[in-house]
């Protein structure tokens, strides 16, 4: 595990204080919640499903992935990370927005980082590998828990793997590129257990970093013969840049947001533990929720106006 020598900026950081993001991330969405419509408010969070219709599992409008899941007892999710870079954003200080400082940046080596909250004390992950990556990919690290085996309708113990991948800050738009080139047309994996070498699918891929499309960068068009998987994206203002474009293009999102928010680990392990126990879109939509009011201790219906509503992903 990276040794952290910095202290977290007391403020909220990220988008927060960047140009795009002038504002504490903690008083937007303090101002958001009390901004909200009362009809809104009246009926609760979004993230509240009616007590009467049990939510399908985000798998359920994946059959085919759910099917090779079940088939392999493996889930794999692929995170792309791309750091922080001051040359971009406010990252909360110059030891955070390094694009290249791994050990530092407010996205992987620095507390609440990718990588460093999967390595945390009590982490339910464990590290399986480490490798240095080749460019924009400066490191790939895998993470490894067990599920049961019932919420995928097996009787063994299922494998959940999390990928993480550190993109150079500095470029970023191959990171777009690379979710994007992922959730449309699937991919793989290859990493070392052990003493083997394992190449595994990816059934969900996300991305976490700054919104580059706020600043003009445009989306990779649609590739000839698309083979979507599901998505998520942690980047401020998600929905509006990323996610109807990926659901037109036929990768079902299972998470984005509204406003600005800080694409930390805490977010990251919360989706992705969401997908490994194949809950449904509601559910990993508020356990994103509740690990932003705890994380970043606000109230949870302010952390609940971070995130789009579930009906933008499932439907009305």
């Amino acid at each position: 595990m990276f040794t952290q020598q910095h202290q977290r900026p007391q403020s909220l950081h990220h988008a927060a204080r960047s140009l795009r993001c002038p504002v504490s991330i903690r008083a937007f969405v303090l101002a958001a919640s009390l901004l909200a419509a009362p009809s809104t408010l009246a009926a609760g969070p979004d993230s509240v499903a009616s007590a009467s219709v049990v939510p399908a599992a985000w798998s359920a409008n994946s059959p085919e992935i759910a099917a090779r899941i079940r088939s392999t007892k493996t889930v794999l999710v692929k995170v792309v990370v791309a750091l922080c870079s001051y040359e971009q954003i406010n990252c909360g200080g110059t030891w955070a927005g390094h694009p290249g400082g791994l050990r530092t940046n407010i996205y992987w080596g620095a507390i609440f980082g990718a990588r460093t909250f999967f390595e945390r004390s009590g982490s339910p992950w464990s590290r399986v590998d480490v490798s240095s990556g080749t460019s924009p990919i400066l490191e790939q690290v895998v993470f490894r828990r067990h599920i049961r085996g019932a919420v995928w309708g097996v009787d063994e113990d299922v494998e959940a793997l999390v990928v993480l991948q550190a993109f150079h800050g500095s470029l970023i738009h191959r990171a777009v590129g690379a979710l994007w080139e992922t959730a449309l047309s699937g991919g793989e994996v290859l990493f070392r257990d052990g003493g083997n070498e394992r190449k595994m699918p990816v059934d969900v891929v996300g991305y976490a970093g700054h919104n580059r499309l706020m600043d003009g960068l445009r989306l990779p068009p649609v590739p000839a013969s698309p083979h979507p998987i599901p998505s998520f994206v942690l980047a401020c203002m998600s929905e509006r840049h990323f996610g109807l474009p990926l659901r037109q293009a036929g990768s079902p999102t299972l998470l984005t947001t509204r406003s600005y928010m800080a694409p930390e680990g805490y977010v990251i392990d919360a989706v992705a533990g969401g997908i490994a126990e194949n809950r449904s879109v509601e559910e990993i939509r508020s356990a994103a929720v509740d690990a932003t009011a705890q994380w970043q201790r606000i109230p949870r219906a302010s952390a609940d106006n971070v995130f789009a509503p579930v009906s933008v992903h499932v439907g009305p």
